[in-house]
């Protein structure tokens, strides 16, 4: 009986591990895409809100490249249910630091 209750404790601490939600890096780069299609990343500010958001937005998934400051790929759209931290370990809540809304570009509401 005892094995049983173990057993029973495990899986739900597995079946618990497996809702995690999934962590996506995000980087702040210029919306305006390279020739190469990589984007150029810029200071995390600049898609913290505020007017800069036509110029900036959050691109969620991308790649680093050989090519310093630069990322390929990923998306502006936010990922649902992911946990979305920058390359420098800061998280990222709804629609930007903090803040709350659905937004993806520009890290505005």
């Amino acid at each position: 009986m005892l094995t049983l209750l173990g057993l029973a404790v495990a899986t739900i601490v597995v079946g618990v591990a497996d809702d995690d939600p999934e962590e996506v890096v995000a980087d702040c780069v210029i919306a305006t895409q390279q020739a190469d299609g990589t984007y150029q990343v810029v200071d995390d500010r600049f898609c913290d809100g505020g007017s800069h958001a036509a110029y900036y937005h959050w691109l969620y998934g991308g790649s680093a490249t050989s090519r310093t400051g630069y990322v390929r790929g990923g998306t502006t759209s936010r990922p649902p249910n992911a946990q979305i931290k920058t390359r420098v370990g800061k998280s990222i809540q709804r629609g930007g630091f903090g803040k709350s809304g659905t937004g993806g570009k520009g890290g505005g509401g």
